[in-house]
């Protein structure tokens, strides 16, 4: 199932724009459901949230910080390093950039790099 608006028409300059608006409506959406969910002690609920998020858009920094902040609310530090180090060398090898600030104050030990 594709989570594009209109995929077999974009060739339109308006559905271009309008998938765009979409995308970035459904992002916002899920990272506001996932840091919801974690808040409210959901936590399998806002990893799955958090991982809808990273699988529309990988180099999207915000659904890897909320999804790194579920797992570690749920307790699983392993799970939250391990996604840490997905999203480091995500955008290391396709954007040249280290993460924020923001993304390594969630895992203390990561400033090292």
């Amino acid at each position: 199932m594709s989570a594009d608006l209109l995929p077999e028409w974009s060739d339109n300059e308006w559905v271009l724009l309008e998938q765009e608006q979409y995308h970035q409506l459904r992002l916002y959406a899920l990272e506001a459901l996932a840091k919801r969910l974690t808040t409210a002690g959901r936590h399998g609920e806002a990893v799955a949230a958090g991982l809808a998020a990273v699988r529309a858009e990988p180099l999207r920094e915000s659904a890897h910080r909320v999804l790194v902040d579920a797992h570690l609310a749920a307790g699983n530090r392993a799970s939250a390093r391990h996604q840490y180090e997905q999203c480091r060398r995500t955008l290391l090898e396709e954007l040249g950039l280290e993460p924020s600030d923001a993304l390594r104050g969630l895992l203390p030990d990561t400033s090292a790099h």
